[in-house]
């Protein structure tokens, strides 16, 4: 029984122990995207601030919202949804992307989702700076409180691994599910509190706290807006982030022996 346990979860950790290899391939991965571009990653900062600033301009006058509240608002929001359709797009091909590798050489196979949670991350990092020169000019900055985001953007990272795995291995078996998850992340992105504010909802505001994408985007975001996430957010991302990494581990142990007959 008790050998039965160890196992369980052995993957996940060999694979966060293993963080100088998926920190390395997840660097790389960013510079070969990029490589000749003169800019870099930083077209990536450069396209969302324009959209942010024309959506931003546009929808203010729809909902009614002072513009220096609603930019930062659609911004942040815009950011972090970034970070959450890629990581999760991108995981489902995590297995499958890296099927020579996985053939060939004994390496955990979360390493292979830390990877892509990491190259996304960087990603994240550099297109945040958007936020700067909009805080310069409204000048309205968040605060102490904005440290607050740096314990949710963890959350939302532990999240995206156990979502990225079960995504991973479940594409590889059936390959439909990354066109699943496409179709269902164009819907989410309308259907999260992200261009529009949860205000607009009145008293059907649990519309959106039913919705756990609303609680990851709002521990990224709202720190940034100089206030504090909601209890009930740190709680449903914490709950999930517990659930979901036991339920990765399963998977993982389930389908270890699998994989390299579905590549």
């Amino acid at each position: 029984m008790r050998a039965a346990q160890a196992t369980i979860g052995r993957d996940l950790y060999e694979g966060a122990h293993s963080w100088r290899m998926w920190t390395i391939l997840g660097w790389n991965d960013i510079r070969r995207r990029y490589r000749r571009s003169i800019l870099g990653p930083f077209w990536m900062t450069i396209s969302m601030g324009v959209l942010a600033v024309a959506l931003g301009s546009l929808y203010s006058h729809i909902f009614r919202i002072d513009i220096e509240t609603y930019l930062p608002y659609l911004t942040v929001g815009f950011i972090g949804w970034g970070f959450i359709s890629a990581s999760v797009k991108e995981s489902c091909q995590a297995f499958r992307g890296q099927s020579e590798l996985i053939k060939q050489i004994r390496v955990p196979l979360s390493t292979h989702v830390f990877r892509v949670v990491f190259a996304n991350f960087i990603v994240l990092l550099h297109t945040v700076i958007i936020i700067i020169p909009i805080w310069l000019y409204f000048w309205e900055f968040p605060g102490p409180k904005a440290f607050l985001a740096i314990p949710g953007v963890l959350l939302v990272a532990l999240n995206l691994i156990w979502i990225g795995i079960v995504l991973a291995a479940a594409n590889t078996r059936f390959p439909d599910v990354a066109q699943i998850v496409e179709t269902a992340l164009q819907v989410a992105v309308f259907a999260t509190p992200i261009m529009w504010p949860v205000s607009a909802l009145g008293e059907r505001r649990f519309v959106a706290e039913v919705n756990p994408l609303y609680h990851l985007i709002e521990l990224a975001r709202a720190p940034f807006l100089g206030v504090a996430p909601s209890a009930l957010s740190w709680i449903v991302a914490a709950g999930s982030a517990a659930v979901g990494l036991m339920l990765a581990a399963l998977v993982l142990q389930r389908v270890e022996r699998r994989i390299v007959y579905w590549l």
